[in-house]
């Protein structure tokens, strides 16, 4: 009896911390600059890396903390439309990062590729909005894509 309850013990400490929301201690972004290929785009895009880590910092408040998993991405392409009035190029931009969050003990990393295109943010953001009358240099398409790369990095730290 007593080895049931010991295996019950250790099976729900081990199933409450697989589940529990994780401690963060640092958030880094690393930007590859001259991936934004378009000036015009760029003059936005330039504050990418603190924007894109004050969002996650912001979605993940109560779990920030000094002895915790650090998240490191690096955006590894800003692929901006070149042709700012085609709501086509606009809907296929992306922003991708390689993320990695690295967690305190041996083994415990996990790593993994997000893309986000221009049309995916925005329909969560904004649904029925005219892409036509955007371009990648909009604030609005910026920021939504900022809070759907954020809104992901954060749903996998909870």
């Amino acid at each position: 009896m007593f080895k049931s309850i010991a295996t019950s013990l250790a099976l729900s400490a081990f199933a409450t911390g697989a589940f529990a929301a994780q401690t963060v201690s640092e958030i880094d972004v690393s930007v590859d600059l001259p991936a934004i290929e378009n000036s015009e785009a760029a003059q936005v895009w330039t504050s990418l890396g603190t924007d894109l880590e004050t969002a996650i910092a912001e979605r993940i408040a109560p779990q920030l903390g000094e002895d915790g998993s650090e998240v490191v991405i690096d955006v590894n392409e800003v692929a901006l439309a070149t042709a700012f009035e085609n709501a086509y190029a606009l809907e296929d931009s992306t922003l991708t990062g390689m993320v990695e969050i690295r967690v305190p003990g041996l083994l415990n990393n996990e790593e993994y590729e997000l893309s986000v295109t221009a049309g995916q943010a925005m329909s969560a953001a904004s649904p029925g909005v005219d892409l036509d009358s955007m371009t990648i240099a909009s604030a609005e398409v910026y920021r939504a894509m900022i809070d759907a790369f954020a809104d992901n990095v954060a749903q996998k730290l909870k």
